[in-house]
């Protein structure tokens, strides 16, 4: 029986190898195909940009224009995407533009790609001929056309090609293709080693290598690349890995070893049978604690806080009235992780893990679980309130004593949020949201204090919510508007306008920017409100020749990647000279020094756009900014400027301000100013540009734009 139980074993196991292996063969083959299908889509879309743009329909459609060609197609997408070869083939299918390597060529280097250009421009033209006219719709600030493109593999002499073409069309169709037919951007990228290392590199695939048609019954694993005709050009070719083998071979002297001392291992297995099931079960017992707690502080973890917490509810009695649960969460932690290092972070969430550990109240050791990061939850069953309020004190003076390790000493903030449940049949979720409620509370109010929940927070917390929603769908129905705030010399002249954004809610009226500002930072939505308000402001105010334009820019669109390339390309489609226009920043926005906010610092800066430091003064105020960061103009804060006249330190402050900016040749405007006495004291100071209700009033674009026009003819005329 043994013997034949080892053969059906070694049948079995062998029979297991296979079919592990050729599962394997077969899930690496998908992802290979599908992978290579993703990247393909990738270097389409990075095609998209430069071939949906009116400009490009006005360039290469009406009039080509190699220079521009040269900058957008050729270098760009040699550049920064590897198309070693780009064409432009005219509404007549006759190549006029070549570029190979990223420089110029002569359309002629178009022949060897002219029939599989022939092959993507069929289903182009029958793509171009279902979308119809281009219209621009006045209502709709976006794109009004879909990208329409094409790929196929193609082999020109010995090198195999990804070849991609792309309908040069509007995007908001300011600018209409001239003929039925517009110009098609075709690109080709070389399938070289360089590509199917990245390639091989992202999806971990051993050994990907370009195979010759003739060469793929001696590879194991490939992906055929068909061109349109069907014709296998060539595959993708690589190393699977077999599990199965791999297994086996690991396990074959075992099974030798096994076969020639069966008696021997039978014996064993029966001696040994009670210490397996023993080890089984410990194991089971093992794995069930590592479900249930934290791996680093060992305390009960979110699983356990969700299993323990509706028991813990549903025992509120008579014996036990009330149940608190305290959230609590470590002040400036990250600081912790970024100065000191992981490790240090890490035996400091070991430190306070144990003081939460041994919390008593009434004799009974508190529940506490960590849900991760430096977020702890306590939950302490108690007979009055006061003992809960007097735990929760003990517990944040515990915390906030400092925490001796091998990395120095570490000084440990926290906040504390705690609401009391008084009747059982809570929802664990409602206790948890009450606790975090109170926690934000304590945060706001300065950290290091415990808070107790209030009903007006969860009522709080829902207005907050039905504000969030009430914004994101305002931006999607157009319930924004900008105006326009004068800014004047001392003459009275109006030099400038302060774009400003404006939102009225239906039910609550107008709400202030400094209200739904901070909102949209807090749930993403300030990327799609910047990028409306720049859009906005470069349409309205693209005729207002003789007039500069502040726009008002969020520390977050500052550190996002990319933010100075968006705000050129709205510029460029919108029109408009940089040099009208004035980019105010906060001094928060500058103080991280982030690489990304330095880049597009000095994009904006590069590209003639003014750069105003708003707010001076109520920051950091620190010179090494002005120092670092040459920006243009600093602007004083209505702060200061409404205590002008009743304060001779604000009028100090204002002087030192204005002496400061001389001194590194910033110019200076003040904010605010809403009486004459006001303005008679900033010219005296050395201001030269005023800003507030004395000035004028914001206004909508129409009347800004009545204001600004007039004076810009006569002038024209003088």
């Amino acid at each position: 029986m043994t013997l034949g139980a080892l053969g059906l074993l070694v049948g079995l196991a062998m029979f297991l190898v296979a079919r592990f292996d050729a599962t394997a063969l077969e899930r690496e083959r998908t992802m290979v195909e599908q992978g290579f299908t993703r990247q393909i889509q990738q270097y389409g879309s990075s095609i998209v940009p430069q071939a949906n743009w009116d400009r490009a329909v006005a360039k290469l459609d009406h009039k080509l224009d190699p220079d521009f060609a040269d900058v957008n197609f050729g270098e760009q997408l040699f550049t920064f995407n590897g198309f070693t070869r780009t064409f432009i083939v005219d509404g007549n299918e006759q190549p006029v533009y070549a570029a190979v390597q990223g420089k110029r060529g002569d359309p002629a280097a178009y022949h060897p790609f002219a029939k599989i250009g022939a092959n993507l421009l069929q289903p182009i033209r029958r793509a171009e001929a279902r979308r119809g006219p281009v219209r621009p719709n006045p209502n709709f600030h976006g794109t009004v056309t879909r990208p329409i493109q094409a790929h196929a593999f193609a082999r020109v002499g010995p090198q195999a090609y990804i070849v991609i073409a792309t309908l040069i069309q509007p995007d908001v169709g300011k600018v209409q293709p001239k003929g039925p037919q517009a110009p098609v951007a075709i690109t080709a990228m070389p399938i070289n080693a360089s590509l199917l290392h990245s390639f091989a590199s992202r999806y971990m695939v051993d050994d990907l290598r370009m195979v010759d048609p003739a060469q793929m019954r001696f590879v194991k694993a490939y992906f055929p690349l068909r061109s349109p005709q069907g014709e296998v050009i060539g595959a993708l070719g690589w190393t699977p890995r077999q599990p199965g083998t791999a297994l086996l071979q690991k396990l074959q002297g075992a099974l030798w070893a096994g076969c020639l001392l069966i008696v021997l291992v039978g014996w064993t297995i029966i001696q040994r049978s009670a210490v397996v099931v023993d080890e089984l079960i410990a194991s089971e017992v093992r794995a069930k604690h590592l479900a249930f707690h934290d791996p680093l502080t060992r305390l009960p973890n979110r699983a356990m806080l969700f299993e323990r917490l509706p028991m813990l509810l549903a025992a509120i009695g008579p014996s036990r009235p009330l149940l608190g649960v305290l959230a609590i969460d470590l002040d400036r932690f990250k600081e912790v992780n970024d100065t000191l290092g992981h490790p240090a972070g890490d035996e400091l969430i070991k430190a306070v893990a144990e003081r939460l550990r041994f919390i008593t109240i009434d004799g009974q050791t508190s529940f506490a679980a960590r849900l991760g990061g430096d977020e702890f939850v306590l939950i302490c069953p108690a007979q009055d309130r006061a003992a809960l309020e007097d735990l929760a004190q003990r517990c944040l003076a515990r915390i906030l004593q400092p925490v001796e390790t091998e990395y120095g000493r570490i000084d440990v903030g926290c906040s504390i949020g705690m609401t009391i449940i008084e009747e059982s049949g809570v929802e664990p979720s409602r206790a948890l949201r009450q606790a975090d409620l109170a926690l934000y509370r304590s945060k706001a109010d300065g950290r290091a204090c415990v808070t107790l929940f209030e009903q007006e927070m969860e009522e709080a917390y829902h207005a907050r919510h039905r504000l969030e929603g009430s914004l994101r769908a305002a931006l999607v129905q157009g319930g924004f508007r900008m105006v326009y705030q004068p800014q004047v010399d001392t003459q009275g002249e109006m030099r400038a306008v302060e774009a400003l954004l404006r939102w009225h809610h239906e039910e609550l009226g107008e709400i202030s920017p400094a209200n739904f500002i901070p909102l949209a930072e807090e749930c993403g939505l300030i990327l799609p409100v910047g990028e409306y308000v720049l859009r906005q402001v470069f349409e309205e105010t693209c005729d207002w020749r003789d007039l500069r334009v502040a726009v008002n820019v969020s520390a977050v669109q500052m550190r996002t990647p990319g933010f100075a390339a968006r705000v050129v390309q709205l510029a460029a489609r919108a029109g408009v000279d940089p040099a009208r226009y004035e980019i105010e920043v906060t001094e928060t926005a500058l103080l991280a020094d982030a690489p990304t906010t330095v880049e597009n610092f000095e994009i904006l800066k590069r590209l003639g756009f003014t750069i105003v430091l708003d707010d001076f003064g109520t920051g950091y105020s620190s010179l090494s900014l002005l120092h670092r960061f040459s920006v243009d103009k600093i602007k004083i804060d209505r702060s200061f400027v409404a205590d002008l006249g009743t304060s001779a330190e604000a009028e100090a402050l204002v002087g030192a301000i204005v002496k400061l900016a001389r001194s590194f040749r910033i110019a200076v405007i003040a904010e605010g100013v809403e009486t004459e006495e006001q303005r008679q004291k900033l010219i005296a100071a050395g201001c030269d540009e005023f800003q507030g209700y004395l000035t004028g009033r914001p206004v909508a674009g129409e009347v800004m734009d009545a204001l600004a026009n007039p004076r810009r003819v006569r002038q024209q005329r003088a």
